[in-house]
């Protein structure tokens, strides 16, 4: 085998296994989502249009237009992932830094949410600390 095949085996098998498992307190029911530990990538990418808004130090006042529909979907049917995010699980092995104050209170910014995101997050088994109240936590007016 070349040097080349056994690099990329190497690294394959390193990413694979740097990315830890969630084991969650309880089952997820069905109806939030992918269990925990399923790939969450392509749920969240498909969310891409909120994440400038949500990224610490954004000096964005109102999420990408087309955020709000692509977070409405997201907690419809993924919520488990956007849980693992806001938790910061998949933040930190992303590399990305969240504005935890901007991305919990972004589906009342989009007026898509009756239930707090941390109340729906704990459902689920992934508690997300709610963030102390300062400006980067208040949601912009849309009106």
């Amino acid at each position: 085998m070349s040097k080349l095949g056994i690099t990329t085996i190497i690294l394959t098998l390193a990413v694979i296994s740097a990315v830890p498992a969630k084991r969650a307190a309880a089952p997820a029911p069905a109806a939030f989502g992918p269990a925990p530990g399923e790939d969450c990538i392509t749920p969240l990418s498909n969310a891409s249009d909120c994440l400038e808004y949500v990224t610490a130090g954004s000096n964005l006042t109102v999420p990408d237009k087309s955020c709000c529909p692509e977070l409405a979907g997201l907690i419809e049917s993924n919520i488990v992932c956007l849980c693992e995010l806001l938790s910061g699980e998949i933040a930190e092995q992303l590399g990305l830094s969240i504005d935890l104050g901007r991305a919990v209170n972004l589906p009342a910014v989009c007026k898509i949410a009756n239930v707090p995101l941390a109340t729906l997050c704990s459902a689920v088994g992934y508690p997300v600390a709610a963030p102390a109240s300062g400006p980067s936590s208040e949601g912009p007016s849309t009106g």
